[in-house]
């Protein structure tokens, strides 16, 4: 009986420690200041996140504003201040994995760069988020 109470802890216990580690781990600073590329127009699968570049022109006015309006009303998710653009942090269910989001504008485009921080796939986790956030400020358009 106790080697199976032990056996039945063991992963248990492990679960409560990635838990743990996703949660408390300092994310570095310098991710919450970078714009990567690529810069072109379009949306771009990256190893463990995505990249969208927006041009303005096809977009509402003011999609800097209306789109940030739609990412902090996204659950689990929190705003770090920066001196360029605008970072968040997501965290998923359960286990709370952060990912990271950098909103910028230049050269006449939006761009939106998200990415994990933990791990080295996000599952499409980061392409459908920000998919809904890009359809969301489209749909102002309307």
């Amino acid at each position: 009986m106790k080697l199976i109470l032990i056996i039945a802890a063991v992963p248990v216990a492990l679960a409560a420690a990635l838990a743990l580690y996703a949660r408390l781990s300092p994310i570095d600073a310098d991710r919450f200041a970078s714009t990567p590329g690529p810069d072109q127009a379009g949306i771009h699968t990256l190893p463990g996140g995505v990249k969208y570049v927006l041009p303005l022109s096809d977009l509402p006015k003011d999609a800097m504003s209306k789109l940030l309006d739609v990412v902090r009303q996204t659950p689990r998710t929190s705003e770090v201040a920066t001196e360029y653009g605008n970072s968040f942090v997501t965290r998923s269910r359960g286990f709370g994995f952060p990912d990271i989001t950098r909103i910028w504008l230049e050269d006449d485009n939006l761009h939106i760069h998200a990415h994990l921080v933990i791990g080295k796939s996000d599952l499409g986790v980061n392409r459908d988020r920000v998919g809904q956030w890009n359809e969301a400020l489209r749909g102002s358009l309307r």
